[in-house]
């Protein structure tokens, strides 16, 4: 197994160890370092690996130790830190680690019943060595023989079974939406057993597999899963700033006035009151020890907000959660699933629907006439894009990289395309908006670099600032 973590002690007189720093060795590591300061003995930086609370730690070998972190991780993430690198890489490795299985496997289905007999089928009938078998599918009382079509017919029905928000087992923060995205149901009916997480789990490690194998193989998860669902499958600390993408209604009416103003007026507590679907208040939850009796202020805000996230994406489906993982770390190590951020093993494991320049283009805004030249610049740029680019680029303005069933039609806000009052520095979007905005810039070739930047590298990830 490659490094996970990178060790740092302190020692007294030479000989005992006095402290101990440990931190991930994944791209969504993030060092920062610091500027020297006079005052302090030796150089300082800040590691945030993404799952414990960031350390700032004094070293006077700081430069030394950030190269041997930065050669560590890229032997850990196959060398480079290109996207595409990295997914060849993470399929290389998972190939090697699985093997290849020959021969196929015939699955019995009943359409009416989907996800229980491909339960029966697969989890009650297999050997998980006969997972990395090519399926075939066989619908009872039908004729059809399976030369690749029913396969995909089967499991695309198998999705909407398992991860759509009518299935139970997911739901959507905000239910009228559709361009929200699902998260494990909370909330889900009796009916909807924790086994079939598991199942869910193998079965996206079974797609991963498939497309290791090469295009002719691939199934392509369709699900819109949340950010912070994912983040959670890396093993990633949960925090406010997931709102926005994964509860736009709640960002917006709440979680960003909370964020800019003083919260002291609002007589919040650290606790989460739940109702029920009539409105009726069911019960009252400590974020804390003792938080109903805490007040929020200026001051502990950010905590609350954090509380409130660990609470809402985490722990409250936390069983469901840790039953998805497990079945799909029975495919794929959590060691390799982590050379991706979240970000990336969205691209890579749920990819939805092709995006082309065409499309994106009529989902565009063409706005002020001081914006024209620009934004011809901006087309050209993105007439060049691979399609991986292109759904990075919408999922760095949506929050997502899948599009709703209806396509760039269902998008609520439809992408808008606006100024922002700087020079030649990294586009921002406002995902709750679907809106990007995109500076003034000194040539093509600066626009060209600080926008491939932005969807690459701009999001929460490996990083030295």
């Amino acid at each position: 197994f490659p490094l996970q973590h990178l060790s740092i002690k302190e020692f007294y007189i030479k000989i005992i160890p006095r402290r101990l720093y440990a931190f991930r060795v994944r791209p969504s590591t993030k060092i920062i370092l610091h500027p020297l300061d006079l005052n302090m003995e030796h150089p300082t930086f800040t590691v945030d690996d993404g799952y414990q609370s960031p350390v700032t730690i004094m070293c006077k070998e700081r430069n030394v130790l950030v190269a041997t972190f930065s050669r560590l991780l890229l032997r850990k993430i196959g060398g480079s830190e290109s996207f595409n690198d990295k997914k060849d890489f993470f399929y290389r490795e998972l190939v090697a680690h699985l093997g290849r299985k020959g021969g196929e496997v015939m699955l019995k289905i009943d359409r009416q019943k989907i996800l229980e007999t491909s339960y029966q089928a697969t989890v009650r009938t297999l050997y998980s060595s006969d997972w990395l078998r090519l399926f075939t599918i066989k619908f009872k009382d039908e004729l059809g023989v399976d030369w690749g079509g029913l396969r995909r017919e089967w499991f695309e029905l198998l999705c909407k079974a398992l991860f759509s928000h009518e299935s139970g087992f997911f739901t959507r923060f905000n239910e009228d939406d559709p361009q929200a995205l699902v998260h494990p149901n909370s909330r889900r009916p009796l009916s909807k057993k924790l086994k079939f997480y598991e199942f869910a789990g193998r079965v996206v490690g079974k797609c991963l597999y498939e497309s290791a194998l090469g295009s002719s193989r691939r199934l392509n998860v369709k699900a819109r899963f949340s950010r912070s669902f994912l983040a959670q499958l890396l093993g990633l600390r949960v925090c406010y700033k997931y709102f926005e993408s994964d509860d736009k209604d709640l960002y917006r009416s709440k979680i960003k006035y909370i964020e800019e103003t003083d919260p002291e007026d609002l007589g919040l507590v650290f606790a989460e009151e739940e109702y029920d679907r009539q409105g009726r208040l069911e019960k009252t939850v400590d974020l804390k020890p003792g938080g109903s009796h805490i007040p929020v202020t200026e001051s502990n805000k950010m905590e609350y907000l954090d509380l409130l996230a660990l609470y809402r994406l985490s722990s409250s489906c936390k069983q469901e959660i840790e039953a998805f993982a497990k079945g799909l770390n029975e495919f794929v190590p959590e060691h390799l699933l982590s050379v991706f951020d979240e970000y990336e093993l969205e691209v890579t494991e749920f990819p939805g629907v092709l995006i082309s320049y065409q499309t994106f283009l009529l989902a565009g805004t063409r706005l002020a006439e001081r914006l024209l030249f620009s934004l011809d610049w901006f087309w050209t740029i993105v007439t060049s894009f691979t399609q991986d680019e292109l759904a990075r680029l919408v999922q760095f303005i949506t929050g997502s990289s899948q599009l709703p069933p209806g396509g760039f039609a269902e998008l609520s806000p439809q992408i808008q395309i606006s100024s922002a009052p700087t020079t030649d520095a990294l586009p921002s979007a406002h995902t709750c908006f679907n809106q990007l905005c995109l500076p003034s810039y000194s040539s093509f070739t600066e626009m060209q670099k600080k926008l491939v930047l932005a969807i690459t590298e701009g999001s929460e990830g490996f990083s030295m600032v």
